[in-house]
């Protein structure tokens, strides 16, 4: 394979087969030093042939998950991937930017869930990102620039307007994406002006959606407290001095005000984070200033995405553990006050109504209230909105996570969707199928606007009239939307409404 040649000089990938991938290229400066917190800087250029075979550093992470992130930790961290299946400029192809998710804290472009090649293969070209986490890219101080980790796609966006026809790609057609946290950067790239024409279509997947209607949610005013203690835990608040802070002291500070320790009684949600993109009025605005009306959203959840944050024996990797040793009836009281409101009574009435065990109710109660009622109202604003936009459920609980009771959980559509459901004891060929069906769905929006249905059926768009949705699971079909709105996403939906 010849060398590519982008705008800061000439990159030799990896050809394997029909794919051709670029791992590691810089779309801007290492954000070290003086540029600590600053906007990020224009990559320099170089000379010869840059080796594009190894990924390039992720970001500093806050936690570690027990999971291999797949290249060393940095703060010199602004690199991506290009994924493709023909390097010729004319090709014109669909291009899908992927955010990875995290919570903002934890992540990388380069860990074994997202391969590139399967969606590569679907004639698209992808990209893969890595950008700063936690108090390097989510502080809220005067003196620094805001939403930094929101400049950071930004600044991607615009390498890939400028650079992406190289590779196969078209940038009259760039389709953002992302799951979890990078769901949420999806969306907040919906209100962030200097986005607006970097991006045709989105995808927003298990976060982004409306405020919660019982709980804080992540804001500019709890960064900015966040930020004030992490000035207070380095022993300074001069900017100058404090970038010449130890890395592992600032991520140190950084973990001690995310959110990620519940308070006493509770149990961790993605609610209590505080790292996050949010309103400020400069990069990132209330309204939808960086959505231009011809760009087209899909969006949704998974149907249950709690059994991700509240599997008794976590996660990576599972351990068997009796739930009712960790979830009991306090627990299930704590949460029903912290997310119910003033419902909380007639939440804890409708469990014990149904007999409910404290782990299965806490799991449907955050479930709704964290994911299912949010989607729900953004549903409504969206088809309130006329826009064009499109929402699922993925439902398909594979034999693996029956086995372990996770059944749809928080991430769970990722493997579908990169191609890594592989026949054996989690996955069968009935997961194949849908696997085949959620990245065609994908890569149809990306390509039309339109999701589709491998045999050619469109996905039903948002309707306030006659609202329906199109559910994922052994087979896809459409359904009303009431199917997702049980009684206690009304329970929550009526904190919103008062």
């Amino acid at each position: 394979m010849e060398p590519v040649r982008i705008e800061q000089g000439l990159i030799a990938g990896k050809a394997e087969e029909s794919l051709y991938s670029f791992l590691g290229l810089p779309y801007a400066a290492p954000p070290v030093d003086e540029l600590r917190w600053a906007p990020p800087a224009a990559p320099a250029p170089w000379d010869g042939v840059r080796d594009a075979t190894r990924f390039g550093n992720i970001a500093i992470q806050a936690i570690n998950a027990g999971v291999d992130m797949g290249a060393d930790q940095s703060e010199d961290c602004l690199y991506l991937n290009v994924y493709t299946t023909t390097l010729d400029p004319k090709a014109r192809r669909p291009v899908v930017f992927w955010i990875h998710g995290g919570g903002f804290l934890i992540g990388s472009s380069s860990q074994d869930w997202y391969p590139g090649g399967p969606l590569a293969q679907r004639d698209i070209t992808l990209v893969t990102l890595n950008y700063r986490l936690g108090a390097f890219g989510f502080l809220a101080h005067p003196q620094i620039s805001p939403n930094l980790g929101v400049q950071d796609w930004v600044a991607a966006l615009e390498w890939v307007k400028r650079n992406i026809t190289n590779f196969g790609g078209d940038p009259d057609n760039i389709t953002i994406s992302g799951q979890s946290a990078g769901g949420a950067a999806t969306r907040a790239l919906l209100h962030t002006p200097s986005a607006r024409g970097l991006f045709h279509r989105a995808i927003v997947m298990s976060a982004g959606f409306e405020d919660y209607a019982a709980v804080d949610s992540p804001s500019n005013r709890r960064s900015t407290h966040a930020t004030e203690n992490v000035f207070r835990h380095l022993g300074t608040s001069d900017i100058e001095e404090l970038r010449k802070a130890p890395a592992e002291k600032v991520a140190a500070a950084s973990l001690k005000e995310s959110g990620q320790f519940p308070p006493a009684g509770q149990v961790h949600t993605p609610a209590n984070l505080v790292w996050y993109p949010a309103a400020d009025g400069q990069i990132v605005t209330e309204d939808f200033s960086g959505w231009a009306e011809d760009v087209e959203v899909m969006f949704g959840v998974t149907r249950d995405e709690s059994r991700m944050f509240h599997a008794p024996g976590g996660v990576f990797p599972p351990r068997d553990v009796d739930p009712a040793e960790v979830y009991t009836p306090e627990t299930l009281a704590h949460m029903a006050r912290r997310l119910g409101g003033e419902r909380a009574d007639d939440i804890i009435a409708h469990f014990t109504e149904r007999g409910s065990a404290p782990y299965e109710a806490l799991v449907e109660l955050s479930t709704a209230a964290i994911w299912h009622e949010p989607a729900l109202a953004t549903y409504r604003r969206f088809a309130a909105l006329d826009r064009t936009t499109y929402f699922y459920d993925f439902a398909r609980h594979s034999p693996g996570s029956i086995k372990s009771g996770l059944l749809a959980k928080h991430s769970a559509e990722i493997p579908y969707l990169f191609g890594t459901v592989a026949a054996g004891d989690f996955y069968n060929s009935v997961d194949a199928d849908v696997s085949d069906t959620v990245q065609h769905a994908w890569t149809e929006f990306a390509r039309t606007g339109i999701p589709s249905s491998p045999d050619g059926t469109p996905w039903p768009a948002c309707d306030s009239v006659a609202p329906q949705f199109t559910l994922i699971d052994d087979l896809t079909a459409t359904k009303p939307l009431d199917l997702i709105a049980t009684p206690l996403c009304d329970m929550i939906r009526s904190q919103r409404e008062e």
